[in-house]
């Protein structure tokens, strides 16, 4: 054996390896698999199975995606713990495993997992580690910069949506066109009327958005255009960032009249705070809960037309109080996720609960 032809037979042992696990498991492999070229929305351009088997959802929203285009099934490992209305829709959330690290993928159990596809976030180096191991990783997002209206956002989310009916086949990409027509339909009612607020009567708005009160977006995130179309204006849009942490003395300085409170809080870490009481928001009773359905409304949601309206009605309920917005939760689970919401129900995840506990069966009687 010559010298430089070792790490050629150790590449093809693992390939060996992994393809005798994929048969020992009976479960399609993606070197085995009919596959196609796709350019992902970071730009890269990769080979992926026709019809995926084995999903990783590790970009933030993509199980929620994937749960719309009627692919949940093939879902088989994940990097967030889903909201307890993901696993009322879909027990079998409850099979799916949940990885400890998106930031660090874990390789080899992928690998052992027999994942033919994951969904990520654009960063290159963990992409290049899976995609060197021979697992097709293709990034949904573009975030290559702020769109630049809202416009521009919603023709770019459609374009994320698009991009999953893509790679995952024929009948997600027929529900991913229904959906951007149901979409467009929708929010072209809410900006109908949104755009004619004029500056002076859009609340100024805090929107936190992760682990803790002062996790928010500035104006190359999401919030700030879905915020916009709901007529306020989020005081940190000048801001040219994405995720970002800001300050107590931010926050006083921007006196915000509206507080939106999504993520990982509660409005309790604002009202037991005493550094609070001084922000008007605060002093207003204006602090207000965002919904969560199947993901988290106005964090990236394909159910983000609601979250819309949701604001809108919070905000300037004069001028929405046409809209019916349980009504209009509805019907989108109806059509879309194939689920018969009652009006219960849809209060509840307007008031951000989870669902009502089933109550416990009768024992069964012996017989005699």
């Amino acid at each position: 054996m010559k010298q430089g032809s070792l790490p050629v037979v150790r590449v093809v042992a693992l390939c060996l390896a992994v393809l005798a696990m994929a048969a020992l498991h009976g479960r399609s492999s993606a070197w085995a698999a009919p596959m196609k070229t796709v350019t992902d929305r970071n730009g890269r351009t990769v080979r992926v199975p026709v019809d995926p088997k084995r999903i990783a959802c590790f970009f933030g929203p993509s199980y929620e995606k994937v749960f719309l285009l009627g692919s949940a099934d093939r879902v088989a490992a994940m990097s967030l713990k889903q909201s307890t209305w993901a696993h009322k829709l879909n027990p079998d959330l409850k099979k799916v495993v949940v990885m400890p690290s998106y930031t660090d993928p874990d390789v080899e159990r992928l690998l052992h997992l027999g994942i033919d596809l994951v969904f990520y976030w654009q960063w290159p180096q963990q992409t290049a580690r899976m995609a060197s191991a021979g697992i097709p990783v293709v990034c949904p997002y573009d975030g290559a910069g702020n769109p630049g209206s809202s416009a521009g956002f919603m023709r770019a989310y459609k374009q994320e949506m698009r991009f999953y009916g893509q790679v995952l086949g024929e009948k997600a990409r027929k529900i991913a066109e229904s959906y951007c027509s149901y979409y467009d339909s929708k929010m072209a009612r809410i900006v109908a009327i949104s755009s004619k607020i004029p500056d002076n009567r859009r609340p100024s708005v805090y929107y936190i958005t992760g682990r803790n009160v002062f996790a928010t977006q500035g104006g190359a995130g999401t919030s700030r255009w879905l915020l916009e179309m709901a007529g306020a204006r989020m005081v940190s849009r000048d801001l040219n960032r994405n995720f970002l942490d800001v300050t107590m003395e931010q926050v006083i300085a921007w006196d915000p009249e509206v507080i939106l409170v999504g993520g990982l809080t509660t409005p309790d870490a604002i009202r037991n705070d005493p550094r609070w009481k001084t922000i008007r928001a605060v002093r207003h009773n204006r602090v207000y809960t965002c919904p969560e359905g199947v993901f988290i409304w106005g964090h990236g949601s394909s159910e983000g037309h609601l979250f819309v309206l949701w604001l809108a009605k919070v905000l300037h309920p004069e001028r929405f109080r046409s809209f019916d917005l349980v009504r209009e939760t509805r019907e989108y689970f109806s059509r879309f996720y194939h689920y018969p919401l009652t009006e219960a129900e849809a209060h509840r995840i307007l008031k951000r609960l989870p669902p009502e506990k089933s109550p416990p069966s009768p024992p069964r009687k012996k017989g005699r």
